[in-house]
Order: structure tokens, then sequence, then C-alpha cells
């Protein structure tokens, strides 16, 4: 073959070839503690999309405090060699305070698992926009789940006969800033709307913690005797309630019915065994849905075909049999099966959209 065809062939072959991805790295703000069940699930998940995805992850924990989730941006901006990308979470409304540390760094970040509140949005516009390099967020359907949840905890009480006389409804928040939290809470109390024979006896906020929501419930049930419905925002207070029902005397699943959100080995375990009644979850997936979302981004599959500031439908209802498969197929936390490229639309050119549906990851 004469040399000159090799200047014109070699081109085309190297094109042929499959290519390799380049690598990149993120930084992802976790606001939660480093031992917090949730919220060490959510990093888990986000490292075995990373390993899938060949993306170098660091995991930087706030432990529940959001000032110094703030302060880790500003740490992370000041570093002399930057992660390629930032992912913050809008927990205490702090998520502007963020964005524009990130924005003066000319540093690409995400927003995930909550949105920005609308008096945010009126202050900082939308992505890409004031701030340029705000990509866009991700946020799971809060208030679905919220109305979700309470709808089948009304729907398992009508199953025990609850319902025959007036039942009685007691409601633990999380916080009363979180977007996340208002959502879930606005979701519930739309759902109740629709049955007159439920009274919302009061609403107290958990603050997301276990003994909070243990000593809430307290004065509760002491308060409110004839309960039969308990709703709350996370796990961690759900498992409160059932520890005050228990010392109380009444059997949580069968003397009064809890509905909750979460996704630990314990409330799945708890599902099975009917002490909770009503359960949502999936969304701890969020960050590892983001980090999808990175990926195509930074190969050129830009997800704002779709929209910047997504809103999807991540969480799922979780009947006794899929709180089973769920700890047969994630024992330890282990997510690395779920195989994430399969919802990468960049590796995937088929996908017209992102399906982030919990029942997907449980097929």
């Amino acid at each position: 073959m004469p040399r000159r065809w090799f200047g014109v062939l070699l081109p085309l072959i190297c094109w042929l070839l499959p290519q390799p991805t380049l690598a990149f790295s993120v930084a992802f703000v976790n606001p939660g503690r480093h031992d917090e069940p949730y919220w060490l699930s959510a990093s888990q998940a986000m490292q075995a999309a990373a390993r899938d995805l060949d993306i170098e992850l660091e995991v930087l924990y706030a432990e529940r405090d959001h000032l110094k989730m703030i302060d880790l941006v500003r740490q992370v901006t000041a570093r002399s060699q930057k992660p390629d990308y930032l992912i913050v979470v809008n927990e205490k409304l702090v998520a502007p305070a963020m964005l524009r540390l990130a924005n003066a760094a000319r540093l690409p970040t995400l927003l995930a698992y909550n949105e920005l509140s609308p008096e945010q949005r009126a202050e900082i516009g939308r992505p890409r926009r004031q701030l340029r390099y705000w990509l866009g967020s991700l946020a799971p359907d809060n208030e679905q789940a919220g109305y979700d949840s309470l709808e089948a905890l009304i729907a398992a009480a009508r199953q025990r006969g609850l319902l025959n006389a007036p039942a009685e409804l007691l409601m633990i928040s999380g916080d009363p800033a979180t977007p996340a939290s208002v959502e879930r809470l606005r979701g519930a109390q739309q759902a109740l709307a629709a049955y007159p024979q439920v009274r919302l006896v009061q609403v107290v906020n958990g603050m997301w913690q276990r003994e909070r929501a243990y000593q809430q419930a307290n004065w509760l049930l002491a308060r409110h005797p004839r309960t039969r419905l308990i709703w709350t925002a996370n796990d961690l207070m759900a498992f409160g309630v059932r520890q005050s029902l228990q010392e109380y005397g009444r059997q949580p699943g069968r003397d009064v019915l809890i509905a909750t959100v979460n996704n630990s080995q314990e409330v799945m375990r708890a599902r099975i065994d009917g002490e909770i009644s009503a359960l949502s979850g999936g969304h701890f997936l969020t960050g590892a849905w983001a980090l999808v979302m990175l990926y195509d981004y930074a190969h050129g599959k830009d997800f704002a075909t779709e929209g910047l500031e997504l809103r999807k439908p991540i969480f799922g209802l979780i009947t006794p049999a899929m709180a089973q498969r769920y700890l047969d197929k994630f024992a330890g936390n282990d997510f690395d099966g779920i195989g994430f490229r399969r919802f990468s639309r960049r590796l995937n050119p088929t996908l017209r959209h992102y399906d982030f549906r919990f029942q997907r990851v449980l097929e």
C-alpha cells in the first residue's frame, strides 16, 4: 500500500475503533453525618455509579451543619487543583451561598436532592444565567412521595377496619425550611383532603432525628391517646415513634399504623415485618443519577435538552415483597450491581428521556 494512504486511513481507523471516555472528577458536599444511614447509602450509591462511569468521586460530609456545608465549598473552590464538577444540596436553604462561591471559582456545579425555594429562585434566577456555572438541578418529586405514602397509609387503615370510626392522624415532618421536608408534608396534606374520615390532630417538626421524634411521640400520644395513624417524613423519626408506641403498650402495624420515607435496611425489615404500613423510597439514588447526568454532559450529551431543573419520579412505594428484594439485591449497601451505564443517554442513544424510577433499579 502506498505510504500516502496511511495519512488517510489511520484517522479513519481510529474513528471507527471504540473511543475511550475521559475520566473526570466530582466533589460531593454531603449534608448528612458520615454514619447517618440515609446519607451514607446516598454516598455509597454515588461511589458505585462513579466506579461504573469511571468518575473520580470525593465525598465531603458536613455532619448536619449547614454552615460547614458552605465552608466545605469554600475550601474546595480555594484549591489549586479543583475538581471538574461539584454537587451540592439545598439543605437548610444554603444553596445560593454555595452556588455563588462555585460560580466565582468557575467550578461547574449541579444541585441535587433539593430544589430551590421560590424565594431563592427569585433571588438567583435560573441555571446558566446569572450564575453561569450553575449547570442545573435534579430533585425527586418529594410532594408525590408525601402524597403516595399518606394515601397508602389510609388504604392500609381501611383494610384493617380502622376507618369505621373517625381516625386521628399525627404528622411528624422534617424541618420547616428544607424544600424536601416542606414538599413531603404538603403532598401528604393534599392526600389527606380527600379523606374526611381521617382527622389531623397535630403536626410537629422532628428535625429528621430519631430521639427528638421519640420524645415528641411520648407527649403527642399522651395528648392524643386515640391516635391510629402516624405519618413521618423519614425513617429515623418513624423508629422514634415505634419505640414510643411499644413503651406505651401499643403495637406498631396493628394498634397504630405508621407511614414513612427512606430506604435503610432497618426500615425495609420493618416493612417486611409489618411494623411500617406504608413506605416510599428510592430517592437516595438521586446523587448517583446526578453523576449519570454529569457523565453525559461531560461527554457532549447535555441534559439541557430535557430541562435544566429536573424533578423526576424517583420515589416508589415499597411493598413487603419489594423490601425483601431490596435486601436480597443490595445486602450491605452494595450497589455495584445496578449498572448505572444503562441509564446514560450518551451511552444509550435510543433513550429519549432519563428514567430514574426506583422500580427500574429493582428489576
